[in-house]
């Protein structure tokens, strides 16, 4: 700390006990360590104080960044999922459109009473069908083709 080396100290002790005299000289060591340590330890405190503080002021710095990020990354958060409701909503929307559309494809037949137990209406999607294979032709053949007069549309 000061850089002193033992030929000073020698200097100053032999100073000291030509100053004081042999019987104040050890009360005088003493008094003057008791003082070189509460400066030293005043000092470390000091140095330690304002280590925390610098610390602490990093700290807070670090933690307003944190905040400034959580922030960013919530509204992140908030735009993604008004996104992804938006999204939902117009695929709803389009799903009951597909089912209006599907709606109107649907065809109402009537069983009549000699082919079922009771008389009921039945939903299907308008299919196509084969003709028989003693026909000399295999192709499809649009249903409504074959319906009688009777269809009702949903």
């Amino acid at each position: 700390m000061l850089n002193i080396g033992m030929t000073e100290l020698l200097t100053f002790g032999i100073i000291a006990l030509l100053v004081l005299g042999p019987d104040k000289l050890p009360e005088t060591a003493r008094f003057a360590g008791k003082w070189y340590g509460k400066l030293k330890r005043m000092i470390s405190n000091v140095q330690n104080d304002i280590d925390r503080e610098l610390r602490m002021s990093e700290l807070r710095e670090q933690m307003q960044n944190e905040m400034k990020r959580i922030q960013e990354l919530e509204q992140k958060m908030q735009a993604q999922m008004q996104e992804l409701q938006q999204q939902n909503h117009s695929a709803i929307e389009q799903q009951q459109q597909n089912s209006v559309t599907q709606n109107k494809n649907l065809v109402l037949t009537y069983i009549p009473l000699e082919q079922q137990k009771y008389a009921m209406l039945h939903r299907h999607p308008a299919p196509s069908f084969k003709l028989p294979k003693n026909e000399k032709t295999t192709a499809s053949v649009n249903a409504f083709d074959q319906l009688p007069e009777l269809k009702v549309a949903v």
